[in-house]
Protein backbone atom coordinates (compact mmCIF):
# COMPACT_ATOMS: atom_id res chain seq x y z
CA UNK A 1 0.00 0.00 0.00
CA UNK A 2 1.46 3.39 -0.88
CA UNK A 3 1.82 5.86 1.62
CA UNK A 4 0.69 9.31 0.40
CA UNK A 5 2.40 12.54 1.84
CA UNK A 6 0.68 14.93 3.65
CA UNK A 7 1.44 17.56 0.22
CA UNK A 8 -0.66 15.35 -1.88
CA UNK A 9 -3.66 14.83 0.71
CA UNK A 10 -3.59 18.52 1.04
CA UNK A 11 -3.25 19.12 -2.41
CA UNK A 12 -6.46 17.03 -3.14
CA UNK A 13 -8.43 18.60 -0.86
CA UNK A 14 -7.42 22.00 -2.30
CA UNK A 15 -8.39 20.85 -5.88
CA UNK A 16 -11.73 19.58 -4.42
CA UNK A 17 -12.71 22.39 -2.30
CA UNK A 18 -11.78 25.17 -4.82
CA UNK A 19 -13.39 23.14 -7.26
CA UNK A 20 -16.45 23.08 -5.37
CA UNK A 21 -16.58 27.16 -4.67
CA UNK A 22 -17.06 27.44 -8.12
CA UNK A 23 -19.29 25.43 -9.04
CA UNK A 24 -21.48 26.63 -5.80
CA UNK A 25 -21.17 30.00 -6.47
CA UNK A 26 -20.52 31.06 -3.18
CA UNK A 27 -18.29 33.35 -4.34
CA UNK A 28 -20.65 36.51 -5.85
CA UNK A 29 -18.09 38.58 -7.14
CA UNK A 30 -16.71 35.50 -9.45
CA UNK A 31 -17.92 35.73 -12.89
CA UNK A 32 -16.16 32.39 -14.68
CA UNK A 33 -17.46 30.02 -16.43
CA UNK A 34 -16.50 26.40 -18.31
CA UNK A 35 -13.72 26.50 -15.43
CA UNK A 36 -12.10 22.97 -14.54
CA UNK A 37 -9.74 23.03 -11.59
CA UNK A 38 -7.00 20.49 -13.20
CA UNK A 39 -4.48 20.13 -10.78
CA UNK A 40 -3.25 21.60 -7.42
CA UNK A 41 1.05 21.77 -6.31
CA UNK A 42 1.48 22.34 -2.53
CA UNK A 43 4.83 23.31 -1.88
CA UNK A 44 7.27 21.32 0.59
CA UNK A 45 6.75 23.79 3.43
CA UNK A 46 2.99 24.24 2.85
CA UNK A 47 3.12 27.88 2.45
CA UNK A 48 2.11 28.02 -0.94
CA UNK A 49 -0.28 26.24 -3.19
CA UNK A 50 -0.05 26.43 -6.82
CA UNK A 51 -3.54 25.80 -8.71
CA UNK A 52 -3.73 24.58 -12.38
CA UNK A 53 -7.16 25.35 -14.30
CA UNK A 54 -8.33 24.98 -17.66
CA UNK A 55 -10.99 26.44 -19.88
CA UNK A 56 -13.13 25.68 -22.59
CA UNK A 57 -13.76 28.89 -24.06
CA UNK A 58 -10.63 30.21 -24.19
CA UNK A 59 -11.05 33.07 -21.95
CA UNK A 60 -7.40 32.54 -20.34
CA UNK A 61 -6.71 35.77 -19.21
CA UNK A 62 -9.97 36.89 -17.89
CA UNK A 63 -10.32 33.66 -15.81
CA UNK A 64 -7.13 33.82 -14.20
CA UNK A 65 -7.83 38.43 -13.45
CA UNK A 66 -11.18 36.83 -11.75
CA UNK A 67 -9.55 34.30 -10.04
CA UNK A 68 -6.67 36.26 -8.99
CA UNK A 69 -9.14 39.28 -7.76
CA UNK A 70 -10.81 36.88 -5.74
CA UNK A 71 -8.12 34.68 -4.09
CA UNK A 72 -8.78 36.29 -0.65
CA UNK A 73 -12.29 35.30 -0.99
CA UNK A 74 -11.77 31.79 -2.09
CA UNK A 75 -8.91 31.32 0.84
CA UNK A 76 -11.22 32.75 3.41
CA UNK A 77 -13.88 30.24 2.18
CA UNK A 78 -11.41 27.20 2.53
CA UNK A 79 -10.26 27.90 5.51
CA UNK A 80 -13.83 27.89 6.89
CA UNK A 81 -14.74 24.84 5.37
CA UNK A 82 -11.27 23.13 5.64
CA UNK A 83 -10.33 23.73 9.28
CA UNK A 84 -6.83 23.48 8.85
CA UNK A 85 -4.24 25.07 11.08
CA UNK A 86 -2.23 27.04 7.89
CA UNK A 87 -4.06 27.62 4.22
CA UNK A 88 -1.51 27.83 1.86
CA UNK A 89 -1.91 31.49 -0.29
CA UNK A 90 -3.45 30.17 -3.46
CA UNK A 91 -1.65 30.77 -6.91
CA UNK A 92 -3.38 30.63 -10.00
CA UNK A 93 -1.91 29.26 -13.27
CA UNK A 94 -3.39 28.18 -16.83
CA UNK A 95 -3.40 24.22 -17.50
CA UNK A 96 -3.11 24.56 -21.37
CA UNK A 97 -2.04 20.63 -21.92
CA UNK A 98 -5.16 20.38 -23.39
CA UNK A 99 -4.58 22.38 -25.89
CA UNK A 100 -1.28 20.64 -26.74
CA UNK A 101 -3.38 17.33 -26.63
CA UNK A 102 -5.33 18.77 -29.43
CA UNK A 103 -2.97 20.17 -31.36
CA UNK A 104 -0.76 16.63 -31.40
CA UNK A 105 -3.66 14.92 -31.91
CA UNK A 106 -4.29 16.91 -34.86
CA UNK A 107 -1.25 16.49 -36.52
CA UNK A 108 -1.50 13.01 -35.86
CA UNK A 109 -4.56 12.66 -37.99
CA UNK A 110 -2.95 15.08 -40.64
CA UNK A 111 -0.36 12.78 -41.30
CA UNK A 112 -2.13 9.47 -40.88
CA UNK A 113 -4.73 11.13 -43.54
CA UNK A 114 -2.26 11.92 -45.95
CA UNK A 115 -0.45 8.36 -45.62
CA UNK A 116 -3.78 7.00 -46.36
CA UNK A 117 -4.16 9.02 -49.56
CA UNK A 118 -1.25 7.83 -50.87
CA UNK A 119 -1.72 4.37 -50.87
CA UNK A 120 -2.59 1.78 -53.64
CA UNK A 121 -6.37 0.43 -53.81
CA UNK A 122 -6.05 -1.82 -56.53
Amino acid sequence: MKSYKRTDRLAELIREEVAELLISGSIKDLNVSFVTITRVKVSADLSYADVYFSVLDGSWDYTKKQLESNRVVIQSLMGRDLRIKRLPKLRFHEDRSLEHVERIEKLLKEIHGEGEGGKDTQ
